[in-house]
């Protein structure tokens, strides 16, 4: 096995320069270790494998100590990446003159873990939302996260990413902190409305005047706390609705019922990569108020043909919007080349979110931002792309030219050495990792 990387990508540490982090020396190099063999390692992303990608050959025990032991404060570098990525994209946006209007998705997901994973503090078993169907309820061992993208046109990037626990989690984990490690703080509970009104309010006092925001949620988050604060800030709100919430004191899928009479709209949504046939629905609208929400929202009742039983409900704020618009918006939460679903592949399969041996909950909460600090480098040089080109290439296109470039590196320096020594073979035995390394 090679170990190709002789230095590191002159990008990736430009990118990190330009955040001005409060690392010492050392903590810098780390971070530039994990951060380059995250995009050079084709394997599972465990730290040892990440050190087994350098030339040099550092201990990768120095590796974990660098989230377990080494001091410093993942929320600062959370905050200054946020407001660089920020400050960047929207600039990108005003010099293609862009419409000032930012589309904001909030979500959580679940990555899971083997089974036999029992002691890592952010593991536990988390109800599985996509297994789960009807009366079928299905829990995964795994870890969730609620997760905060912002797009602006055609590219975005995760603002922020925040590991949710559960209550029983949280007790658990706080029982045994007092009893064998009482030095260590307790673990906060914080639900996933409170991370997203969170990640939300941080947005709120990074963005500046004169955008428009629509913050796009299924109907898990569509509380009335959440659509408030939201309004509150002047924003938007385009959400998924369950059956059982009120508007004008009635439900909605009574509501639904009163309409039967009713034309249905014709709309048809936007074409996807994985649905290259523009879908169609057809629709009714209501105008009115949710209950314990301030403003007046406009639900729209959807349905795949006219004859489905089971209709989709969707709220918009917006009311100068059409549902064809208004849907069109929800649609974007979770689809195109920046959307939703792009990051949480990424994330969890190319960037090995999951792939953390790592005990304590300080020290997962450092790798989940150092992930993500890895994910914003491509997207940022996505949207430069775009800026240049009108077009963006997908990500995997990133981490591609990145490995080439690595590639390159490494070819030229066994090249040099060879011919400046004249010993292949010393050559040889230093860029091939040794078989007792690979274990």
């Amino acid at each position: 096995m090679l170990s190709p990387i002789v230095h590191h990508s002159l990008q990736l540490v430009s990118f990190i320069g330009c955040l001005g982090l409060l690392l010492s020396q050392p903590q810098r190099t780390h971070l530039l270790r994990v951060l380059d063999g995250l995009l050079m390692s084709e394997k599972r992303k465990t730290i040892s494998d990440l050190y087994r990608q350098q030339a040099s050959r550092p201990d990768p025990k120095n590796g974990a100590d660098f989230f377990r032991e080494s001091r410093w404060d993942e929320v600062d570098l959370s905050q200054r990446r946020k407001r660089y990525l920020l400050q960047q994209l929207l600039q990108i946006g005003q010099q293609l003159g862009m419409l000032n209007v930012l589309k904001v998705s909030l979500d959580d997901s679940l990555g899971k873990k083997g089974k036999a994973t029992k002691h890592l503090d952010v593991v536990d078993h988390q109800h599985n939302h996509s297994e789960s169907h009807g009366k079928r309820q299905v829990y995964s061992n795994g870890y969730v996260y609620v997760a905060l993208h912002v797009q602006f046109g055609p590219v975005g990037f995760t603002f922020d990413m925040r590991l949710y626990l559960r209550a029983a989690t949280v007790r658990r984990l706080n029982r045994e902190r007092r009893k064998e490690h009482p030095e260590l703080p307790l673990v906060p509970y914080r639900s996933k409305l409170s991370l997203a009104q969170a990640m939300l309010t941080e947005l709120a006092t990074l963005l500046p005047d004169g955008y428009q925001v629509y913050v796009l949620f299924d109907s898990w988050y569509a509380s009335a706390k959440l659509m408030n604060f939201c309004r509150r800030q002047g924003w938007h709100v385009v959400c998924a609705l369950k059956t059982n919430r009120r508007m004008n004191k009635q439900r909605v899928d009574k509501h639904d019922q009163l309409l039967k009479h009713k034309h249905y709209q014709r709309i048809t949504l936007s074409a996807t990569p994985t649905t290259p046939a523009a879908p169609t629905y057809y629709v009714r609208t209501v105008y009115g108020y949710l209950e314990a929400v301030r403003s007046s929202v406009c639900v729209i009742i959807s349905r795949r043909h006219k004859g489905d039983k089971h209709p989709k409900f969707f709220a918009c704020t917006d009311l100068s919007l059409t549902a064809q618009a208004a849907l069109r918006l929800y649609q974007q939460r979770w689809r195109g080349p920046s959307g939703r679903e792009v990051d949480n592949l990424y994330l969890k399969v190319f960037l090995g979110l999951g792939d953390f041996r790592l005990q304590s909950y300080e020290a997962t909460t450092k790798w989940f931002a150092v992930v993500l600090l890895d994910l914003n480098f491509l997207q940022l040089q996505q949207a430069q792309a775009y800026a240049q080109t009108q077009t963006a290439p997908p990500l995997a296109d990133f981490i591609y030219q990145h490995r080439q470039a690595h590639f390159q590196t490494l070819i030229r320096a066994v090249a040099e050495e060879a011919i400046a020594t004249g010993d292949v073979e010393q050559v040889i035995q230093r860029f091939i990792l040794p078989r007792d390394l690979l274990t």
